[in-house]
């Protein structure tokens, strides 16, 4: 039962857990919930008040907190987000993923809304959440094993089936920067190294387990609020190809925008035979066996397929997402249509991230294409373009750190820092982070993927706006400038990126999935929806203004947690040397070239909304004070890294 009868939607504790000691406490959620929202806001806020600036990300010192969306474990749409947050080793800053996750539900129904994770095992562990039993267990038999043998091993030992855990595997184990944790066998909490994190501590997974419920405080209010918003999906134009292709029904789309990475980022659409040949609709039409829905999402884009001829035949896997496809088969040229099934099965069960593989291994294939490295560099691999058995291989090398696999497993700018000779031109990432976005070509998508302060990525900010698909009268309403679908548009587009920043944080602390909302689909939730959603699940009366309050404090405190453990400043918002200085060379908008000054003038609106000063994108003590934060202002200007203004 919660700490507070009167606490409604969470769950009620907070478990803290030391490694290190064995110590194990609670929290009343209460002490953060009111100003912080729900699961990543929440966890900000602990690590940035808890870490002091030397602290490094695989220090015993570092947290990871694992927490459940503060709607997961009701009945709104999308409730199925849980969050991954720490210190982290890709960027040294802001580190938070999210994954649909069984493992976040049944947490609530355990009694805890998040789990601080700090200090580090003697030897491995994981950690076995049973409603008020908390467990440290050994998992020495479980170090070495892949993420889907560790969950067939812990549910045979605890006597399970029906149990659902996240986990590590070798690239975890291995300390390999952006290592992921896997939630069962299909689903990832991506990018940023929280799986690298976890390894460090030795710990090897979480498994949780709960009798309880969640309560609501208005339950008719709520539930009529629910069967409201549910409504709205029967006018999404988007709602049966999801649920038939998930996202990776979207190539032909993203072939019509220049959306999509080939050799490298080379080029923005991929040969038309080679888009014919890897038709993932096809694989799925033929291959699929069964469909997959996580608790409260509105349609279910998991689908299973068992493949059962050509050089992968036997394979059973859930299907991947359109960033794998980008990422691995397109980036790296390959043409074999059921690569993104085997691609997307490995990375999950070695813990790597898919961008931590596609972005690093893209980088050596341009560089052996230019004869920056050779086969003296590679262990005598020839890093051809299209060549399926290598990039496998070279995932292996780097989930076990093997020979030129080690200077892989730092993603792509530190591996161009350690190789040089001008191979860091070809090394695509945003403050370290290796990128999946093709970011020429759509101005919205790159500032938010630029600006965002985990490093690149699209989740914190961006805005699809080349989608040709979009209502653009209902994009103005949302988004208040008259141009938001010309994505070569620079004007509004900071705007649009500052709204869309509130809704990516507004899902991921309450727990809902971007699919589910405006980030995909403009019929689907937007902040209006889901402040109705929270009031009459919390019974605290919540508007879009306390939203976008408690968002950009969130935002702020991200930005200061950076500025204490980075150097980051204005020059790691900017597009990558290949994005600002090439124009697309193919496509439907071959010839278009970014303008770097107009990109600056856009850059400066940006920090001009946000009360962040022009020159070194630092926040100012205005801003800070007015959100609340007058102590982390304090905290800047000891540093010498407060705004002015």
């Amino acid at each position: 039962m919660a700490d507070d009868e009167n606490l409604f939607a969470y769950a009620g504790k907070i478990l803290r857990v030391n490694l290190t000691s064995g110590e194990i406490s609670t929290d009343p959620t209460l002490k953060y919930a009111k100003e912080w929202l729900g699961a990543s806001g929440m966890a900000i806020k602990i690590l940035y008040d808890e870490l002091r600036s030397w602290v490094t990300p695989y220090e015993p010192a570092n947290k990871l907190i694992f927490g459940a969306g503060a709607l997961v474990g009701t009945t709104a749409p999308g409730a199925c987000k849980s969050n991954m947050t720490t210190l982290g080793p890709v960027t040294g800053g802001w580190a938070s993923s999210c994954s649909d996750s069984y493992a976040g539900g049944q947490l609530k129904y355990a009694g805890y809304d998040s789990i601080v994770i700090e200090g580090k095992a003697h030897t491995p562990v994981y950690l076995w959440v049973h409603d008020e039993s908390v467990e440290i267990r050994d998992a020495s038999h479980l170090w070495g094993k892949t993420t889907w043998e560790t969950l067939d091993m812990i549910r045979g030992e605890l006597g399970g089936a029906d149990l659902h855990a996240v986990s590590i595997g070798p690239a975890g184990e291995n300390l390999v920067r952006g290592a992921c944790i896997t939630q069962d066998t299909g689903r990832a909490f991506g990018r940023c190294g929280t799986g690298a994190v976890m390894g460090s501590k030795n710990l090897k997974g979480i498994v949780a387990k709960g009798s309880g419920a969640v309560r609501v405080a208005e339950p008719e209010l709520f539930m009529e609020t629910v069967s409201k918003t549910r409504e709205m999906f029967k006018r999404s134009r988007t709602l049966e190809g999801m649920r038939k292709y998930g996202t990776l029904g979207g190539l032909a789309k993203k072939q019509k925008i220049c959306g999509i990475s080939y050799k490298n980022f080379q080029e923005c659409v991929l040969p038309d035979d080679m888009v014919q040949a890897i038709d993932p609709r096809k694989t799925i039409d033929t291959y699929e066996v069964a469909r997959q829905s996580f608790p409260g999402c509105a349609f279910g884009c998991g689908r299973h397929v068992h493949i059962t001829e050509g050089p992968y035949a036997g394979l059973k896997t859930e299907a991947p997402q359109m960033e794998t496809m980008g990422t691995l088969q397109g980036r790296l040229a390959i043409h074999e249509p059921t690569f993104m099934f085997k691609a997307h099965a490995y990375c999950n069960q070695m813990g790597l991230d898919v961008d931590a593989a596609g972005g690093p291994i893209g980088w050596a294939m341009e560089c052996y294409q230019r004869g920056i490295i050779d086969e003296r560099d590679t262990d005598g691999l020839k890093l051809n373009w299209g060549d399926a058995d290598v990039v496998l291989e070279l995932m292996r090398k780097i989930s076990y750190r093997e020979g030129f696999g080690n200077i892989l497993a730092e993603g792509s700018a530190r591996a161009a820092e350690i190789i040089g000779r001008g191979s860091e031109y070809y090394a695509l990432h945003i403050k370290g982070q290796d990128l999946y976005e093709p970011c020429r070509g759509a101005l919205a998508w790159c500032l938010g993927t630029t600006t965002s302060t985990r490093g690149g990525g699209h989740t914190t900010g961006a805005v699809a706006d080349a989608n040709p698909d979009h209502d653009v009268e209902k994009g103005r309403l949302i988004f208040g400038v008259d141009n938001p679908y010309n994505p070569l548009e620079y004007e509004g587009r900071a705007k649009m990126v500052t709204y869309m920043e509130t809704v990516h944080r507004v899902n991921n602390c309450l727990g809902i999935c971007h699919m589910n909302t405006i980030h995909w689909d403009l019929e689907h939730l937007d902040l209006p929806h889901l402040a109705e959603l929270y009031s009459a699940a919390t019974g605290w009366e919540t508007s879009v203004e306390d939203l976008n309050r408690m968002a950009m404090r969130q935002l702020n405190l991200e930005k200061a947690f950076n500025l204490r453990h980075t150097d980051f400043d204005r020059k790691d918002d900017l597009p990558t040397p290949r994005d600002l200085s090439e124009p697309i060379p193919t496509g439907g908008l071959a010839g278009w070239k970014m303008d770097e000054e107009q990109y600056n003038r856009m850059l400066d609106e940006y920090y001009d909304l946000h009360g962040w000063d022009r020159e070194t994108s630092f926040p100012t003590r205005k801003t800070l004070v007015d959100l609340g934060l007058e102590y982390v202002a304090d905290d800047l200007e000891k540093l010498g890294k407060l705004g002015s203004g």
